[in-house]
């Protein structure tokens, strides 16, 4: 078997007013989505995405690179040998040109997922079975998210997720360090102890704020503390983890194993979140995971994006036996529920394994073509961190476009 052909695919749904949400990682304007389609000799394809969920570039640049540089290095290639077209891409071209933490591996990420789904498709497996077989079978799933709010408003978005039926959800903060601490009290307040509650800054705290909030976090019994601070601080993560009970977690926006290895050697992280469709793979996520269960740490993997990433991700939780749980992205999400046939979503706050091969989910076409990319861009700016001023007004922080 030979790899015929590479092309990227984009789709663009734009979020109607009264569904778009705002956090430290921006204003979300529309939900889009770019995966990458490899097709072989023998007639079998495979499908994976790249995540750009948290930044604003222009997909189309994606695209022209996927398929006008990567592709000519796959095309010709046994798809089967994955790990030995990691590198080639990896130590080849990303680090020498395209960046060793931004788009290259974004797309690579993509690559890496779509030959595992031709991999699966080829052998008549589900991906998990490759990776060793199921560890767990359903997937505990948690709900993203409660987003910056009112202390009432946040309380009733954490009630509407528990009465879907989810039994953990998370909370973004870094709003206003006083409107965060009084609607995470609220959310208490309302859905009580028994749920798990997770809470997420998007790298917008000081480590000062970050030290305050995360005391909180102690006495509300959280079960996680997400990107409190840039990540970039390292430093600043070993010292909150040093000084707090409430779990250290961060890895959304870091890029292959290079970029937790400090964090892992500080001690400064105790929940690894690296995304499978932006961190450079099932296979970098998978070698992420086990280096964080070789130092007794528990990987969660960041899926806030569409099907494809949701499905990497369930298989990847699935055969790993220091991942609890999966995030699973309840906003307004086409992309999502609709970007495939058959989607796999969560019941009772579980996500039962697909049985089919590969990947497990199909394609809908109709779909795509339906949703194209226009070119515009689907979140605002992000927030720098803030000092915590009374009088403080960061302009981003509640921006609605990049305008």
């Amino acid at each position: 078997m030979k790899v015929a052909g590479v092309r990227t695919h984009i789709v663009d749904t734009p979020i109607p007013e009264e569904h778009r949400v705002r956090s430290g990682a921006g204003y979300k304007l529309a939900r889009q989505a770019a995966f990458v389609e490899i097709t072989t000799d023998e007639g079998i394809s495979g499908y994976g995405p790249c995540s750009f969920g948290s930044a604003s570039l222009d997909l189309g640049s994606v695209a022209t690179l996927c398929d006008n540089t990567f592709a000519q290095a796959l095309v010709g290639e046994d798809p089967h040998r994955i790990e030995r077209l990691w590198d080639k891409l990896y130590y080849g071209s990303i680090v020498r040109v395209h960046g060793y933490r931004s788009v290259g591996v974004a797309i690579l990420s993509a690559i890496d997922i779509a030959l595992w789904d031709i991999k699966g498709k080829a052998l008549g497996a589900p991906i998990y079975q490759l990776l060793g077989g199921a560890f767990q079978d359903p997937v505990p799933a948690y709900s993203s998210s409660v987003y910056w709010d009112t202390p009432e408003g946040a309380a009733r978005q954490a009630r509407a997720f528990l009465d879907a039926g989810f039994k953990a959800f998370k909370v973004k903060v870094g709003l206003d360090v006083e409107n965060d601490i009084a609607s995470l009290h609220a959310i208490r307040d309302e859905v009580g102890y028994g749920v798990d509650m997770l809470v997420d800054a998007n790298q917008c705290y000081t480590r000062h704020l970050a030290l305050r909030v995360g005391r909180e976090l102690e006495q509300l019994n959280a079960l996680l503390f997400e990107e409190p601070l840039p990540i970039d601080d390292v430093d600043g993560h070993a010292f909150l983890a040093d000084k707090l009970d409430v779990r250290i977690a961060t890895g959304e926006n870091m890029y292959t194993r290079w970029d937790f290895v400090p964090y892992i050697e500080r001690r400064a992280v105790h929940v690894v979140q690296a995304d499978a469709s932006r961190c450079g793979g099932i296979s970098e996520a998978k070698r992420i995971f086990d280096l964080a269960g070789a130092f007794h740490l528990h990987a969660i993997p960041h899926t806030f994006s569409d099907a494809l990433t949701v499905a990497a991700s369930v298989h990847l939780v699935a055969a790993c036996s220091n991942a609890p749980m999966i995030e699973y992205d309840a906003t307004y999400n086409p992309i999502q529920t609709a970007l495939v046939k058959n989607p796999l979503v969560p019941s009772e706050s579980a996500i039962e394994l697909p049985t089919a091969p590969g990947l497990g989910v199909e394609i809908d076409w109709d779909f795509v073509e339906a949703h194209p990319y226009t070119g515009t861009i689907g979140i605002g700016a992000g927030s720098r961190p803030a000092f915590g001023l009374g009088f403080e007004v960061i302009e981003d922080r509640s921006a609605k476009s990049l305008a």
